[in-house]
């Protein structure tokens, strides 16, 4: 099923499901986009390592959009304007599967850096502790618009669109982990409450140095929530 838009400033847009034949042009979007603009790769500077990208991106990314769970948004042309890659949460889940598709095929010591971060943020956001009430919930693992598009309300399509998966799914919370300022800033504009924040400049090593060395404005990893 696919919804029209039509924005303040009368462009257009359809939020449509991510379908297997918009792989390729996903990953490219996804290249483009998203991973050449966020904050902890290009500390990282994994965009010199394309080869690398690409086989992470494999590993981890493609499976979130054969899911059922991932939505584009499509121009009147027909060119995908921004994308939404969703996972479903479940208390007291099974993490095995997840731990060893997270860490098995990287050998990369700086996707490695990446991923004990992510998960210490994840962990100590503990939201299931934090909302006993909360069984179930959508996490937005990537959300990304086309810089051309941004101010159109693409992001808030997609979002509205998340939030009508998670009542489909029995979910009654969206979950995402920002770090980018941008991001953090669109979550809050649309009704998002952060309940937790790791500084990057408080992210150290064994020696005392700073890991994580991002451009500002982006200074910490932000997780929000809304509930439904």
């Amino acid at each position: 099923m696919s919804v029209t838009t039509k924005t303040e400033n009368t462009r257009s847009f359809t939020i449509a499901p991510i379908i297997p034949t918009d792989k390729d042009v996903v990953i490219k979007f996804l290249l483009k986009f998203f991973f050449r603009d966020e904050p902890l790769n290009i500390s990282m500077e994994l965009m010199k390592e394309k080869d690398h990208l690409l086989g992470h991106i494999e590993c981890h990314y493609t499976k979130l959009m054969d899911n059922g769970l991932a939505f584009k948004a499509v121009s009147p042309n027909g060119d995908i304007v921004g994308i939404v890659l969703n996972s479903l949460t479940v208390r007291n889940d099974n993490n095995e599967e997840k731990i060893e598709d997270e860490n098995g095929p990287d050998d990369n010591t700086k996707f490695k850096t990446i991923g004990t971060f992510l998960d210490k943020v994840e962990r100590e956001a503990d939201v299931f502790t934090k909302y006993p009430n909360v069984d179930r919930l959508i996490d937005i693992k990537i959300i990304s618009v086309d810089e051309s598009c941004r101010g159109q309300g693409i992001c808030k399509a997609l979002i509205d669109k998340t939030k009508e998966l998670a009542l489909e799914n029995e979910c009654n919370m969206v979950y995402v982990e920002c770090s980018s300022y941008y991001s953090a800033k669109a979550a809050e504009r649309l009704g998002f409450e952060c309940i937790y924040t790791l500084y990057f400049r408080d992210y150290v090593d064994e020696n005392g140095e700073i890991i994580f060395k991002t451009p500002p404005p982006h200074d910490s990893s932000k997780v929000y929530v809304l509930n439904l």
